[in-house]
């Protein structure tokens, strides 16, 4: 018996729902309908009641439910210490980070190493989102801290660890500084302050097409910085409106206004990225 059909059986268990279960898995629904019949062929006995409209866990599968959950977090458990024991013999770990997570969650964790972890020497590199994802697969860097929103993270594993929203931010001055609440239809005509274009296609061009619109004029787009602060400097110089996470808004906002938009937009999600063979401990406490 392995460990794979063990998680798969407990994901089936907890969605009672097979392509949901599929879909938390990453797979599709034919392969885990195979891997769990396979199980019960070799436990001899059926985990679950099947009918057109509903799974249900059989008696034996309730039984079973709670040690195959106490195998896995057992299996989880061996595997942390050993990777704490493997990264606390190296006394080395490279963290990478990007600007949102300098301003979210990498002092929090920097805190932690110091306090429990205090004798790993840490060595910090600002990096792309794409830059930490070479490098990871290199291994070159032990845990990235990024918004991986559009790329192919491949084998990498990760966990988000902080999740926030997008703000408009203009100068007091500017016509719409009076408005809490920004429509798509206030934006016809505006300049707007975007990051440029490769530092996240993907990210780009969908934030773009949710503030075009086909029945009004559409906002120019200046795609000209490559950094939160760059946006920032840009929006004081009067070249437009900024779309900017709500962490990099905290400090010297003096003559800044800002404001929420009235429409729909992707959340911004920070992940902990690590190579399942190099998990560093303590990675998103």
């Amino acid at each position: 018996m392995e460990l794979i059909s063990l998680r798969y059986f407990v994901t089936v268990a907890e969605e009672l729902h097979f392509r949901r279960a599929a879909e938390k898995l990453h797979m599709t629904q034919g392969p885990l309908s195979v891997a769990i019949r396979k199980l019960e062929d070799e436990l001899e006995v059926e985990l679950f009641e099947r009918s057109s409209r509903s799974v249900k866990l059989t008696e034996a599968g309730e039984f079973f439910l709670a040690e195959a959950e106490a195998v896995l977090k057992r299996a989880e458990l061996a595997k942390k210490n050993l990777q704490q024991r493997v990264f606390k013999c190296r006394r080395h770990l490279v963290i990478g980070y990007n600007e949102s997570a300098l301003n979210t969650v990498l002092p929090g964790v920097l805190s932690h190493y110091h306090k429990y972890l205090s004798d790993i020497e840490l060595e910090l590199r600002e990096l792309e989102t794409s830059e930490q994802i070479k490098a990871l697969h290199e291994g070159t860097l032990d845990l990235g801290y990024m918004r991986p929103f559009g790329f192919d993270l491949g084998e990498l594993e990760s966990k988000i660890v902080h999740r926030e929203h997008y703000k408009l931010v203009m100068p007091e001055s500017h016509p719409l500084a009076c408005k809490n609440e920004i429509t798509l239809q206030m934006l016809a005509n505006q300049d707007i302050v975007l990051f440029a274009r490769d530092v996240n296609p993907e990210l780009f061009d969908i934030l773009k097409a949710r503030m075009s619109a086909v029945d009004m004029t559409s906002p120019h787009f200046q795609q000209n910085a490559r950094t939160k602060s760059s946006m920032l400097a840009m929006v004081r110089a009067g070249f437009g409106i900024a779309l900017l996470p709500e962490s990099s808004l905290n400090e010297n906002m003096h003559g800044m206004r800002i404001c929420t938009p009235a429409f729909e937009l992707p959340s911004i999600e920070i992940m902990a990225v690590w190579h399942p063979e190099r998990k560093p401990p303590a990675y998103c406490d």
